[in-house]
């Protein structure tokens, strides 16, 4: 019988080890880009607009703002869109969900026919969970209505 002869194996202590700067790194970058992207949505809210006022308003929380000011093209979430295009620009922003909210804010001075118009577009296109936002009644009367 030949029996070699073998070295016992030595143990390794290893200790379990977490490389963060990976993570680090990616929850830095994300925190850069959210701090952007909200610069940028708080940018769009400029748009000066009076509201008819109302008792009965309420906030809606997830919803696709359509804004419409005399003279102006219509804005579909701050971005300027022809009035024949608004079903394709509620399509991309709703991301083809047709029982997303729609909130239009028409200024006061908003021709009728173009209001009719827009809402129009927007049925078209599928869309019937539909809208009209005004003021609470408080900020219309401090508005000097």
């Amino acid at each position: 019988m030949n029996q070699a002869f073998v070295l016992p194996r030595r143990r390794r202590n290893l200790r379990p080890y977490l490389d963060l700067t990976a993570m680090i790194d990616t929850v830095f970058n994300l925190l850069i880009f959210f701090a952007v992207a909200s610069t940028l949505v708080g940018s769009r809210a400029g748009i000066k607009m009076e509201l008819p006022a109302a008792k009965t308003t309420q906030p809606v929380p997830e919803r696709i703002v359509l804004a419409l000011m005399p003279g102006q093209q219509p804005q579909v979430n701050g971005m300027e869109v022809p009035l024949a295009q608004l079903g394709t620009a509620l399509d991309e922003a709703a991301g083809g969900n047709l029982q997303t909210q729609i909130v239009v804010m028409a200024d006061k001075r908003v021709d009728y026919g173009a209001l009719v118009g827009a809402l129009d577009q927007a049925r078209t296109a599928g869309y019937y969970r539909i809208a009209l936002a005004a003021a609470p009644e408080k900020q219309a009367e401090s508005q000097g209505r």
